[in-house]
């Protein structure tokens, strides 16, 4: 039993070992790790695809913007067309507004819900992270442990 326990952890530190050695030493004869910039390490490529999507949520928000001035602006020419229309188009002119109050109702929840789903992304892909280094860690006591 305490061989067997013995060998497990000897093969585990071994394999570890070797892993790390070869990472090592491909990486030393990699020509471009030694002009590698920040920009390519874990955190350097967090930072940067947390910046692309603050940039997307602000063009977004932007354009998302811009839709609504039109509508805005539609439902106030409608609302001017009204005042001035003769008696019998004033209820086709209302229901135009209508329509239109309600795509810009739709498009204000719309960007609300998409700026907090791009928003919590980072924080669902940490979580996701998390739960893979805590399996990969009960895996390898497991495996330690002699139970697999």
């Amino acid at each position: 039993m305490t061989n067997r326990i013995f060998f497990r952890s000897l093969l585990a530190v071994s394999l570890l070992t070797g892993s790390v050695s070869v990472a090592s030493s491909a990486y030393a004869a990699d020509p471009a790790a030694a002009t590698q910039s920040t920009q390519n390490d874990f955190l350097g490529n967090l930072s940067q695809k947390e910046d692309n999507l603050n940039n997307r949520v602000k063009n977004y928000q932007t354009q998302s913007a811009a839709s609504q001035a039109e509508r805005t602006q539609k439902i106030q020419t409608l609302k001017s067309q009204y005042t001035n229309a003769p008696a019998n188009e004033k209820a086709n002119i209302q229901n135009k507004i209508n329509n239109e109050r309600d795509k810009l109702n739709t498009a204000r929840t719309a960007q609300t819900e998409k700026v907090q789903k791009l928003r919590n992304a980072p924080q669902e892909q940490k979580n996701r992270l998390n739960a893979l280094g805590k399996k990969s860690r009960s895996d390898a006591t497991n495996f330690l442990n002699g139970g697999l």
